[in-house]
């Protein structure tokens, strides 16, 4: 997916927002605002919005002396994931199809990401997603395609969310590697959130050695490549990893809810289909194809 003119407000908005979370400072704020307006002079409109995104958070970084800014947000949302886990893992033991159940809460989660919602009620903005079915939903082609897969590639997006991506593997059953980011990138998993969520002891946790909030390929470590082409079912949680997997050929499946317009359009050119904002999504990657 590529950047389009609609992200650059959401560029600016992003940069104010992360600015105000690295100082009480109003001329560091001024700083990194006339220095964000002339990054958006620079936009690559052939790349997708995250990696494009990177360059603006290291100018963030670079200007606040704040290389993470959202750690203590990352630190809040696994602490109150983590208080719902018992819960939710019952709900899940007590549904009909435990499986399904567990990618629903696992959707309705990715909610949880201060790159694009800053304000929401956690619990409630669950609640409710679990109340609607996916708007697109290829559950029948992933039980499918999970009966015949040996390895499973699971991306990580946000922390918090991570803690219902933990309930999902232990009902797939299969052999999973976990992939989080290499460096702080907004609030995208890290593997100190894997190890504090409990992911380690469930799975195999790398890091696909990027700090962008998304998969580049290009840019992500040689042991990430060759998992990614040797995984037999990649499930890739979140937007950015949708916007930098979008048009990939491999075998994946997106699970994510849809944030923006940018999302929401770039699904139906590629799909077909029709995803409302505020919608979860469990999509068939449209250039999916079994080795």
């Amino acid at each position: 997916m590529k950047t389009t003119l609609d992200c650059l407000p959401c560029f600016l908005k992003q940069a104010l927002q992360t600015a105000r979370l690295t100082t009480v400072a109003a001329g560091v704020h001024e700083e990194i605002m006339k220095q964000a307006i002339a990054f958006l002079g620079r936009v690559n409109f052939s790349l997708s919005p995250p990696e494009n995104a990177v360059a603006l958070y290291e100018m963030i970084a670079a200007i606040s002396a704040c290389n993470d800014p959202f750690i203590e947000l990352k630190k809040e949302s696994n602490r109150f994931a983590l208080g719902l886990k018992p819960q939710v893992r019952r709900q899940i033991d007590e549904s009909t199809d435990p499986l399904y159940a567990a990618l629903l809460f696992s959707m309705a989660g990715n909610i949880i990401d201060y790159g694009s919602l800053h304000q929401f009620d956690m619990e409630q903005t669950i609640r409710q997603a679990l109340a609607l079915e996916p708007v697109i939903n290829d559950f029948p082609a992933f039980t499918a395609d999970l009966a015949h897969a040996r390895r499973v590639l699971y991306l990580a997006d946000n922390s918090g969310e991570l803690v219902f991506d933990s309930l999902v593997i232990e009902k797939l059953g299969k052999d999973v590697t976990f992939v989080v980011k290499e460096r702080p990138i907004i609030n995208d998993a890290l593997r100190e959130d894997a190890q504090s969520c409990g992911l380690e002891t469930i799975c195999t946790v790398i890091s696909n050695g990027t700090g962008c909030p998304g998969t580049p390929l290009a840019a992500c470590s040689d042991e990430f490549q060759r998992l990614f082409r040797a995984a037999d079912l990649i499930i890739s949680k979140g937007q950015g990893n949708f916007e930098t997997l979008s048009e990939v050929q491999a075998p994946l499946y997106f699970l994510l809810t849809v944030k923006c317009p940018v999302v929401r359009d770039h699904i139906e050119q590629i799909s077909g289909r029709t995803a409302d904002i505020g919608r979860t999504v469990l999509l068939k990657g449209i250039h999916h194809e079994w080795k």
